[in-house]
């Protein structure tokens, strides 16, 4: 139905795709897997016409196509929703879910055909934010779900759904997956790139798998094993022996108590210890990732009060990070990085900037020796520390932010669904360093998305619901089942 034949790709002297077949069927989910790096965002880019192959074609319904971008692409049926959200800030719900394609009456927009329009696939996505709500205000999750309800009001025939579920909490992920069913029985030809191998196994027909820019397996789903998986991904099994952590300290590094914001937060207390790994769970408005805005300054309290193992309680944001509190924010691209800038830069923005560590002229021969050294301890692939953040994969930019926050040498690791978008190796390689800041006193709280990543980080979880922290699971008690049944109902089984 559509297929990519013997596709090549360079960007300079790099080779991206070394004469990659790929093939999508009607009615079926094709998922596409490997580490950052491996060439799958470029292939999904050329797939979906936003690049042209330097060698090799595209064939859709047995006809040769060349896209001369991906709005020609969107024409011809072939939809995209991208990891890295293409949605407009300053325009509302319903104009982004429009953009150059408003029906028109007359000279003027047709709001009202479009609020007819978009209705039905907003109901089935379970998105219920007003129209006129500006995107800005949304939720990471919420315009995750704008951007994909934009491609589906397309009535595509080809759907390329790239890490559609990495921001988005359990329940929403799940209920998008019965979507994905939906349109598989439609006839749709899903394109699925996700790291998240357990939903892999329970949405995909068929699995392929690329590594350094070829395809190194391509089977269907039924017979293969994760672990099958992992291996073709990474050429090795990608478990990592644990650190060896000392038993955790009996002195508390972080004391909230009686946090309270209207209708985030509701009488919450929670301690953490130095040396602990602290988990934050729950459903999406939960209250779970509100406690990290609060840690962090980013929240202003109505009652109750955070202390810092330097026992300052922060009035900012400026203020925490000056009193040693580290905020590794998932959506990095609007709280993380300056993607324009090269790695050097954006790893020395708090270290040099907010905290002056280099003092009040830093040299840039200095800051340029000190990223390199953090581009070695963390692996990031990259051709040199000049290079503009913008160019990296997902993996290894969220391994840059992770980079600026430890040249800051933090108390407190504040990480708020810290893996989105990441490949197996690169998530081995981010828990590894949390890890190490914990083996060495600091305090990690974290927030995720991800509850397999919960259950293996994390010494402690604290679950929310509504608000309120209902439920601590630890030891035995903390597992996926345990955990996702307190995430949907607040409760123990």
């Amino acid at each position: 139905m559509y297929r990519a034949e013997g596709v090549k790709k360079h960007f300079g002297g790099v080779a991206a795709l070394r004469g990659v077949d790929f093939t999508l069927e009607r009615g079926s989910v094709h998922a596409l897997l490997g580490e950052n790096g491996a060439g799958k965002s470029t292939l999904v880019r050329i797939m979906a016409g936003a690049l042209v192959p330097d060698v090799g074609n595209l064939v859709l319904d047995d006809r040769p196509v060349s896209f001369t971008g991906t709005r020609q692409a969107a024409r011809m049926g072939v939809a995209v929703v991208s990891q890295e959200l293409n949605v407009f800030p300053d325009l509302d719900v319903l104009a982004n879910l429009f953009l150059a394609k408003e029906p028109r009456r007359g000279p003027f927009v047709d709001r009202a055909e479009m609020r007819r329009r978009a209705a039905p696939v907003l109901a089935e996505l379970e998105f219920d934010r007003p129209l006129r709500t500006r995107v800005g205000e949304l939720t990471l999750a919420e315009r995750q779900l704008v951007e994909i309800a934009r491609a589906l009001l397309d009535e595509p025939a080809v759907l390329i759904l790239d890490e559609p579920t990495s921001a988005l909490p359990v329940d929403r992920a799940a209920h998008l997956l019965t979507i994905v069913d939906r349109l598989r029985r439609r006839g749709v030809a899903v394109l699925y790139v996700s790291h998240l191998l357990a939903e892999v196994m329970l949405v995909a027909d068929r699995v392929t798998v690329l590594r350094d820019g070829q395809v190194v397996l391509t089977e269907p789903r039924d017979g293969l094993a994760v672990r099958d998986v992992v291996t073709a991904m990474v050429g090795s099994a990608a478990e990592r022996p644990r650190i060896a952590r000392p038993g955790r300290g009996t002195r508390l590094g972080l004391v909230m108590e009686e946090l309270t914001v209207p209708g985030v937060l509701d009488d919450v207390t929670l301690t953490a210890r130095r040396g602990e790994i602290v988990g934050c769970a729950g459903k999406a408005g939960s209250g779970h990732s509100g406690v990290l805005e609060v840690v962090s300054g980013l929240r202003r309290l109505s009652r109750g009060r955070v202390r810092l193992p330097s026992g300052h309680s922060p009035r900012n944001l400026r203020d925490a990070v000056r009193n040693g509190v580290a905020l590794v924010p998932g959506d990095r691209a609007r709280l993380g990085l300056m993607l324009d800038k090269p790695l050097w830069d954006n790893m020395s923005q708090v270290s040099s900037g907010v905290l002056g560590r280099y003092g009040p002229v830093p040299g840039r021969r200095r800051l340029v020796a000190a990223a390199e050294q953090l581009v070695r301890r963390l692996r990031i692939r990259a051709d040199s520390v000049h290079s503009p953040v913008g160019r990296l994969s997902g993996g290894n930019q969220q391994k840059v932010v992770f980079a600026k926050w430890l040249a800051a040498e933090p108390d407190v690791v504040l990480l708020d669904d810290p893996t989105r978008g990441v490949d197996v190796g690169a998530k081995a390689d981010m828990h590894e360093i949390v890890r190490e800041l914990a083996a060495a006193g600091r305090v990690v709280l974290i927030s995720s998305t991800d509850p397999d990543e919960l259950v293996e980080l994390c010494d402690r979880v604290a679950v929310f619901h509504r608000g309120r922290l209902c439920v601590e699971l630890t030891g035995r008690d903390l597992t996926q089942e345990t955990l996702l049944h307190a995430m949907a109902t607040g409760e123990t089984p």
